[in-house]
Formats: C-alpha cells, sequence, structure tokens
C-alpha cells in the first residue's frame, strides 16, 4: 500500500463523488495509478506500506512493495542495482523514504528487479 498525499485537487477516477482537496491523502496498491498521479504533479508518494513482521524468525525488517513483502536488506540490494544510493544502515525508514524519491523509469527498474523469479 503506498500513501498519497494530494498537491492538486482532483476528483477520484475509482469513485467519481470522490474529489480530494490539496493535503489530503489517499492508499492505493496500483502501482499504474501512483505513477500517473506522480508523473502529472497531481500527488506525492508520503509512505510506502512497510510492516514489521514479528513472527519472522529471524527478526528482519520487511516492507511491503509491488503487492509483495522484501526483507530491508533485498530491497537495498535492488536500489544498489539500479544506482540508487542507500545508507549501509538503514532500516525500514530510511529504504522507504528512498522509495518515496524514485522516478518512474526507477520504479519500474525497481519491480523488474526484485520481482523476476
Amino acid at each position: 500500500m503506498m500513501e498519497l498525499k494530494a498537491l492538486k485537487s482532483f476528483r477520484d477516477k475509482t469513485n467519481p463523488e470522490k474529489t480530494y482537496k490539496v493535503g489530503e491523502t489517499l492508499g492505493t496498491d496500483d502501482l499504474d495509478r501512483v505513477n500517473d498521479l506522480v508523473s502529472r504533479g497531481i500527488c506525492v508518494i508520503v509512505s510506502v506500506g512497510e510492516k514489521k513482521q514479528s513472527a519472522n524468525t529471524d527478526g528482519s525488517d520487511m516492507i511491503k512493495l509491488f503487492e509483495k513483502e522484501f526483507e530491508v536488506e533485498a530491497v537495498k540490494t535492488a536500489l544498489a542495482a539500479i544506482g540508487v544510493s542507500v545508507a549501509k544502515n538503514a532500516g525500514v525508514t530510511g529504504v522507504t523514504k528512498k522509495l518515496s524519491e524514485l522516478t518512474e523509469e526507477q520504479t519500474k527498474a525497481l519491480s523488474e528487479n526484485l520481482c523476476k523469479e
């Protein structure tokens, strides 16, 4: 889930009766929608869904991205692979901040890197 903040007023495409005013936030898992709203300057990403897995036996932190969960270290490695530098000691908050600053092209490259099977 990504949380976006409106920079301009706009009407919600899935609920035409809802109009977002400047400063209001909306949440969505639709990466295409996020990219569209950000690239048109209508919204900015304020957070990327993150979740600490308390049941995770090795205690590593997880980040939800592209409708999947990834370990912070895996995301940091993927960011480095696309040329985005992240501090070695960065945790969920630091990595999430970097993710919010990515361009559409970088987001696509990150998705391809993380989601390859």
